[in-house]
């Protein structure tokens, strides 16, 4: 369960609205007139609800809202917070990626632009929910088994994936398929299954 901070103000709580929103509805959006459309409703209804003025250009663009909870993730607690510090937020996670790195045979050399940073975000949240999932749409190679591969790493997690090789047929796949629910479901072990379009 997404485990919200306690809130200070209403700046903070329309700040988690709007990216709680933006995660349950905006992120299935396909096209731009849809996502437009969006942002439109959310700046009227920040507007007539929560009574602050927004400028749309300030809060989807200059400065865009970010919640997670990477950055304390050696803590008991891990709490769902507002990330108002970017450097900080790259910081930590080239420190995971180094991290994962010096531990896994296969490297990963990753440019965590800002785009790739909101991704992560989103599977981070996602991991942490019982049950949760993403489907990540992209072009080959743009980088989203990799950044799954180190959400999970920092959320120290097992990542796993079906490689199809010559022999693999239905039989193979439900075989894998048990022995993964085994090792969540009896087992208790956190895993993060991918599988991809192939």
């Amino acid at each position: 369960m997404v485990k919200p901070v306690s809130i200070g103000s209403e700046e903070l709580f329309t700040k988690l609205w709007v990216n709680e929103t933006f995660r349950v509805f905006y992120d299935r959006l396909i096209n731009d007139d849809d996502r437009k459309w969006f942002k439109d409703i959310i700046i009227e209804l920040m507007q007539r609800n929560f009574k602050q003025a927004a400028d749309p250009n300030d809060i989807f663009v200059e400065n865009k809202i970010m919640f997670g909870d990477l950055l304390k993730l050696d803590s008991p607690i891990q709490y769902y917070e507002c990330i108002t510090d970017k450097i900080k937020l790259l910081k930590i996670l080239h420190g995971g990626l180094d991290e994962y790195n010096m531990s896994n045979s296969s490297k990963m050399n990753l440019v965590l632009f800002d785009d790739a940073l909101e991704h992560i975000l989103r599977i981070a949240r996602v991991l942490k929910q019982p049950r949760g999932h993403i489907m990540l749409i992209g072009v080959g190679g743009s980088g989203k088994q990799s950044l799954i591969k180190l959400c999970t790493f920092m959320r120290q997690m097992e990542f796993r994936m079906i490689e199809i090789n010559k022999g693999f047929d239905i039989n193979s796949f439900k075989e894998k398929m048990k022995e993964y629910m085994k090792e969540s479901g009896i087992e208790g072990k956190g895993l993060s299954f991918t599988i991809t379009d192939t």
